[in-house]
């Protein structure tokens, strides 16, 4: 290999190097800056409809074990027990009275689902995607790449490359 191949190679390898490192701490640290609970494997919640909850809901009152909006991670599931003397709905799900549905939470997305136990007669829930280690990968190839590039033209603004040999006839 030549003195100019070697420089070049050594000179990408040396950048490379220096946006992964540069690319792990920005990426990973900025995901450990954003943590939330949602950062978390899929879980299971349960929503408790207890006894009266039609006749609050008749006379315009709130049932107040059960909040307006929630948040869910894609894979949660829901699991809603009945303990009303009439059945309910929740979205897609139909739950007889003494008995309990479950509802997996799988695609992200805000959805509005009809809610029978609730006074609006709708339940908000916010569905995020959970955060992989593809996701993490994806985040840093995507800070690491263009700073390679970058390092690679400090490197040579900083000590420029020996001059290429030249085939016999070429000189000036």
């Amino acid at each position: 290999m030549t003195p100019f191949g070697k420089a070049i190679l050594q000179r990408v390898l040396l950048s490379l190097g220096i946006a992964l490192l540069l690319g792990i701490i920005i990426s990973e640290g900025s995901f450990f800056l954003q943590r939330t609970q949602l950062d978390r494997m899929p879980d299971q919640f349960e929503l408790l409809v207890p006894v009266g909850t039609a006749e609050r809901i008749q006379a315009g009152l709130p049932v107040p074990s059960l909040p307006d909006n929630m948040t869910f991670v894609e894979g949660d599931v829901i699991l809603v027990k009945n303990e009303d003397l009439v059945s309910h709905q929740l979205g897609p799900i139909w739950v007889p009275a003494g008995s309990t549905g479950k509802l997996t939470l799988e695609n992200p997305n805000s959805y509005t689902l009809t809610c029978s136990f609730q006074p609006s007669q709708r339940l908000g829930l916010e569905v995020r995607p959970r955060v992989t280690g593809e996701i993490r990968v994806q985040g840093l190839l995507a800070v690491a790449a263009p700073t390679s590039v970058l390092v690679m033209l400090y490197l040579l603004v900083l000590k420029p490359l020996p001059k290429a040999d030249r085939p016999e006839g070429l000189e000036e």
